[in-house]
């Protein structure tokens, strides 16, 4: 019988150790996520381009229609979708934040057939100076906050 109390009172004592070395939540933070979410929060607002120097020289009518955009052009960040809208532009995106560090960040964009556009930035004050690394959107950029 007295081994009976110590077993059952060894398995008490587990179950307690067990459940109290847990967080509040069940599970332990991921500190790559808690970054992610903290630079998605900066992220989300209404942002005005303000310039782009592609890598590769795009083609005249592309150059032209981006030429225009600058100053004008609003991107708006929710959490989730990417929306911009200028003069002959107004086109929704996916996105997710898939890397951060500090003020730095790594973004990934989906377009409507699912090919996948990657842009790494910089929060510098009130502007997102960034790096866009796929093609046709090769190039560095700035993005001024205007709420």
């Amino acid at each position: 019988m007295p081994r009976r109390r110590w077993l059952f009172a060894a398995l008490a004592l587990s179950l307690v150790l067990v459940t109290g070395c847990k967080d509040r939540g069940g599970q332990v933070e991921d500190a790559g996520q808690v970054a992610r979410q903290a630079a998605n929060r900066r992220l989300t607002g209404d942002w005005l381009l303000q310039s782009f120097q592609p890598s590769v020289a795009l083609e005249p009518m592309l150059a032209s229609l981006l030429q225009v955009q600058f100053g004008r052009m609003t991107v708006t960040f929710d959490g989730q979708w990417m929306h911009a809208t200028g003069a002959g532009v107004d086109t929704t995106r996916r996105y997710q934040v898939m890397e951060a560090d500090r003020d730095r960040l790594g973004i990934r964009t989906w377009d409507d057939t699912g090919v996948t556009y990657d842009a790494y930035g910089e929060f510098r004050g009130n502007e997102l100076w960034f790096e866009g690394r796929t093609t046709p959107w090769q190039g560095r950029g700035v993005l001024l906050r205007v709420r």
